[in-house]
Formats: C-alpha cells, sequence, structure tokens
C-alpha cells in the first residue's frame, strides 16, 4: 500500500497558467497519505502550493539541493547543499562570454537573481508571480542553490546545453526542463536523493512510494518508487519509467492519478 507520494510541480501538478486546479487541491488536501511537492522550485517560489494544499509534511526544492518542513512563518531546514562557488563562478563566465544573449538566473533560498530583464523572465515571472532581482553577479558570500538557463531560441538552447555538457563540471547536475530551461544543481540535488532521505526518515520500503512527473529531472524520482504515474503531457524518455500515464496536466492529471491508480490499490 502506497504510503507517501511526490509531486513534481511545473508541467505535473501545475495548469499551464502556473494555478492549480479545484479539484488537484480538492483531492490532494483530502488525501489520507501523506504528499510532498518534488521541485526544481526554489521554497519561496513553492508556498503558495503549501498553503493551497494545506502541506505539513516534509517538502523538497531545487530538485533535492533544499529539503524542509513548511512552518507557520518560514521553513525549518532538513538538508542542504548548494553549488560550489568555483563552480558557479565558472558557469557565470562561460554564459556571459559564450551566451550572452541566453537569460542567466539564480537562486538563493529567498530570493530569484538575473543578469537582465528579458522576454524569458518576463515569462517566468507569469507563471511563478515572482520577480528577479537584477544584478550583474552574484554577491561573493551568496549561496547558490541552481541555476536556470533560459532560451527561447531552439538552436541558441541547443549549442548551450552541448557547451556546457561537454565541460564536464564534476560536481554539478545539468538537467534540461522542457525546450528551453536549462537547471544546474549540486550532483547531490537529486530528486532521488531527496526522496531517499524521507523515506529513511519515514522507514518505508520503495514500494509503499508513489510519483508523479514529466521532465527529465524526474526520471531519478521514478526509478526511485514503486509507483511512478506521467502525465499524460510527459516526454516520450519519461513515459518508459512509468507504471501508469494519467490525463495531462491541463485535465487534472495529478488528481485522477491518484484516484485511479493510488487510492485504489
Amino acid at each position: 500500500m502506497i504510503q507517501h507520494i511526490f509531486l513534481d510541480m511545473d508541467n505535473t501538478l501545475l495548469s499551464p497558467d502556473g494555478s492549480i486546479s479545484t479539484k488537484n487541491i480538492s483531492v490532494i488536501k483530502n488525501s489520507p497519505i501523506p504528499v510532498s511537492l518534488v521541485s526544481a522550485r526554489a521554497p519561496f517560489e513553492m508556498q503558495f502550493a503549501i498553503q493551497d494544499l494545506d502541506l505539513h509534511t516534509t517538502q523538497v526544492a531545487f530538485n533535492g539541493g533544499l529539503i524542509y518542513k513548511p512552518t507557520s512563518t518560514a521553513y525549518q531546514q532538513v538538508y542542504s547543499k548548494a553549488i560550489d562557488p568555483q563552480t558557479a563562478q565558472k558557469i557565470i563566465d562561460v554564459v556571459h562570454q559564450q551566451f550572452p544573449a541566453s537569460s542567466l538566473n539564480w537562486y538563493s533560498d529567498t530570493a530569484w537573481y538575473t543578469d537582465k530583464n528579458c522576454k524569458e523572465t518576463d515569462f517566468e515571472t507569469s507563471i511563478t508571480h515572482e520577480k528577479p532581482v537584477i544584478s550583474d553577479l552574484p554577491d561573493a558570500n551568496q549561496t547558490i542553490y541552481k541555476f536556470m538557463l533560459i532560451s527561447f531560441d531552439p538552436v541558441l538552447f541547443s549549442q548551450l546545453v552541448d557547451y556546457l555538457k561537454q565541460l564536464n563540471l564534476a560536481n554539478v547536475n545539468i538537467m534540461t526542463s522542457g525546450d528551453s530551461y536549462i537547471e544546474v544543481t549540486d550532483t547531490s540535488a537529486t530528486k532521488a536523493n531527496a526522496i531517499a532521505q524521507i523515506q529513511a526518515e519515514e522507514h518505508l520500503q520503495s514500494d509503499q512510494l508513489a510519483a508523479f512527473g514529466d521532465g527529465e529531472n524526474d526520471i531519478p524520482m521514478f526509478k526511485k518508487v514503486g509507483l511512478p504515474i506521467a502525465v499524460a503531457n510527459a516526454t516520450e524518455d519519461v513515459k518508459q519509467y512509468a507504471k501508469f500515464i494519467s490525463t495531462s496536466n491541463s485535465d487534472d492529471g495529478v488528481a485522477n492519478g491518484m484516484q485511479q491508480h493510488v487510492f485504489n490499490k
């Protein structure tokens, strides 16, 4: 029997406009099984969902770079792993020198920073309802949990992905999200590692865990749980790792999947 459910946010739980559907809210709030969000987002970008869904369980930000328990005013940190400062500087230098037309964004646990306003950051604001702090460079003492590189130019995006992966940076994960986003986190910051930590805390077996996702960074999570469920809009690669395919994120995919494949088992 499933004892814990893990949900990706963007393109899975969230509708295309970044909201949570009425049915998803109802099913999750009334779930007899604990639910955790497992997201590439920062904690402050997850807060609206935690409140809407009335979640009190352990949550996962930055693809596993930060694990925390929500409190009434902020959060209690359970685990934290930021990007190595020297590696962070190398990424900044490469993007500024080789790909200045792309959108360079970085995240502390409390704020989103970018080197310039552009159509990519405007789009991100429309989805997250957060506004970035404009900054040429990170502060020397700033803790960076994630870089997010965005380009709506398919050719530039492909070149940027290839270039970053060819750098063979030993201590970061470079993952694509959709066809415009690249997310960079510490190597230990994976959804699988985060789930393993929560699993150990709760003394659960893998076959007692379910997860919903859509993108490349959800594959490690799918491999970790006994019941991986993809939404219909997931990539074909992700669907190969799923036991079931639910409806899309624009059609209550999480709620339908929970009702059909989790609660009935």
